[in-house]
């Protein structure tokens, strides 16, 4: 076949009608980037259903449906540090479509309990942004002689060992919570597992003498006088508690707060991960969203994609650091 020359003035409009040839024949990034969503968004979840995360999660979901113009489901696949759904959600296509909520034992804490972990927390998933914050507050059965941080601390000191507290097992928030608090002030508490709620119920017969955990199931015991508080997680005081301290006011920041946040697979385009940012944050501070979580104690935080991956970056050694002074194994 002879070698035709086309007409210099031909050859762009053939390059784009060949350029839009291949987009409505391939649907790839692009395409799906303009037209998201088309179907509905799946949220893979690492936990149980009717847990705290998991009942949250629906919540939201709920407000965000109508925002995207698509049912969003989510999907339950439990297991220890939520591998089981993060595993899928780096196998998934980065098209916006799989989703999945995370806090920080996921992202941060995770790579120091879990060595081999099949997926890099920091380079594999494309972070939408974390959108709230729960706070912890450490609580001690009344008859413990310590009425604030500073008596408990010092409690602590004189008599190193003999105090104890409860946590619902090994590498939950509450035993590294703990571990974190015991660093810092250079103290030994002993650690005592038990199995979910049992920690709770271990601080109010006595078998224990403190714990650190989520305000919600708390505030029933505060209000009956059944658990005296000590300090709170974060860096605000909340209204639902408004006179305890915060462990930033204390001089121990950083301790008893856990994000959470919404990660995509590595690769899903910029416009669908600014879209999921904006339907997430609206979604989330809507009023009864936000009146459900401000009397639970959480505080609403909606954030960047690059803060999130900014944080987890800044927090993977710090948990190592925590995690390997206490040597905290997971079963």
């Amino acid at each position: 076949m002879p070698n035709v020359k086309l007409p210099l003035a031909r050859r762009p409009f053939l390059v784009m009608a060949a350029s839009s040839v291949l987009v409505a024949l391939a649907p790839g990034r692009y395409a799906r980037a303009q037209d998201y969503p088309v179907r509905p968004v799946k949220f893979l979840l690492g936990v149980a259903p009717g847990s705290v995360p998991d009942v949250a999660t629906r919540q939201i979901a709920d407000k965000l449906g109508p925002l995207l113009g698509h049912a969003v489901i989510v999907e339950n696949r439990p297991s220890a540090g939520g591998i089981v759904a993060l595993e899928a959600l780096k196998a998934s296509p980065p098209d916006g479509y799989t989703l999945s909520f995370v806090h920080v034992g996921n992202m941060s804490v995770a790579p120091s309990l879990f060595p081999r972990l099949p997926y890099d927390t920091t380079k594999d998933f494309a972070p939408v942004g974390i959108f709230w914050r729960g706070v912890q507050l450490l609580v001690v059965n009344p008859v413990l002689k310590a009425t604030s941080l500073v008596e408990l601390i010092n409690l602590a000191k004189t008599s190193p060992g003999r105090l104890r507290y409860s946590s619902p097992g090994n590498g939950t928030p509450t035993h590294l919570g703990m571990e974190q608090l015991k660093h810092a002030a250079g103290i030994d508490i002993q650690h005592i597992p038990y199995k979910g709620p049992a920690s709770l119920l271990a601080v109010l017969s006595g078998e224990v003498d403190m714990l650190l955990e989520g305000v919600e199931p708390l505030l029933p015991h505060l209000r009956a006088g059944r658990l005296r508080t000590i300090a709170l997680g974060g860096s605000q005081r909340l209204a639902v508690l408004p006179d305890v301290p915060t462990f930033e006011e204390l001089g121990q920041p950083g301790i008893g707060t856990i994000w959470s946040g919404v990660i995509a697979p590595l690769g899903t385009p910029p416009a669908v991960i600014a879209r999921l940012n904006r339907d997430l944050t609206a979604a989330i501070q809507s009023p009864d969203i936000r009146r459900g979580f401000e009397a639970a104690g959480r505080l609403i935080t909606p954030g960047t994609p690059e803060e999130m991956a900014a944080t987890i970056r800044q927090e993977v050694p710090r948990w190592r650091e925590v995690v390997q002074h206490a040597q905290i194994k997971v079963e």
